[in-house]
């Protein structure tokens, strides 16, 4: 991991009523890493997402990014994340290329950055209709496009594959590496355990609202003693 951490996470925790959904949670997040975080429903994972992202506010514990402490100077800290939540909801009488243009503006980015956006995640055929007549999967890349204008350090992505066919999975694993490459920091929460396999630098395993294993993929194999089983199998060992 880079010596230069762009997001932390210290003891965080947080409960919705007598449900301790997460529970003292810390992780580092460096330049150039791809941090998967993996776990079943009801692990947490959304709920610290949410802190990270700060759509939510710890009851204990402190989200940093880049330099910017969420808690204190929330705006500021927002301003470098690039998010994509796992429910999706849009202004359906927008058009695609309108929404587009909106994100835009509101992270101090040009309409061509948000064309080039549309263009890569093939939008360009339906960015002239109503967002409230697209599909799954165009509704998913819509979000990505959104997600990556600006050109955010922190780039925080949950369940990024569903509604994507296997052509674009591809393409964005390659995005990813490639923004990794040049210094971005990405959290990635997904089922599809051969992305996370391929695409993270490290994961972490979510049960009962803690990290129960963390480390690069391989380490993870060795800490649970699979080294040939699938990635899907050494999870739900380090998850029990």
């Amino acid at each position: 991991m880079s010596a230069e951490s762009l997001l932390v996470v210290e003891s965080v925790s947080k409960r919705y009523g007598e449900t301790l959904a997460v529970d003292g949670v810390s992780l580092r997040v460096g330049a150039g890493e791809v941090y998967a975080l993996v776990g079943a429903n009801g692990a947490g994972k959304s709920t610290l997402i949410r802190m990270m992202t700060g759509l939510a506010e710890p009851d204990s514990g402190d989200v940093t990014v880049c330099g910017e402490e969420m808690r204190r100077r929330p705006l500021a800290a927002k301003r470098r994340v690039g998010y994509l939540p796992e429910e999706l909801y849009f202004y359906q009488r927008l058009t695609g290329r309108e929404y587009l243009r909106l994100v835009a503006g509101l992270k101090g980015a040009d309409d061509a950055r948000a064309a080039e956006e549309a263009e890569f995640f093939e939008l360009k055929a339906v960015e002239g209709k109503w967002v409230g007549g697209y599909s799954l999967g165009m509704r998913k890349k819509l979000g990505l496009a959104a997600a990556f204008i600006g050109a955010p350090r922190v780039l925080v992505l949950d369940e990024p594959l569903n509604g994507l066919d296997v052509e674009m999975m591809r393409k964005l694993r390659l995005r990813v590496e490639r923004e990794r490459d040049a210094g971005a920091a990405f959290v990635v929460s997904s089922h599809v355990m051969s992305f996370v396999e391929r695409a993270a630098d490290r994961a972490g395993v979510m049960s009962g609202g803690r990290i129960v294993a963390e480390g690069t993929p391989a380490e993870l194999r060795r800490l649970a003693g699979m080294p040939d089983e699938p990635f899907e199998d050494v999870f739900f060992h380090l998850a029990k």
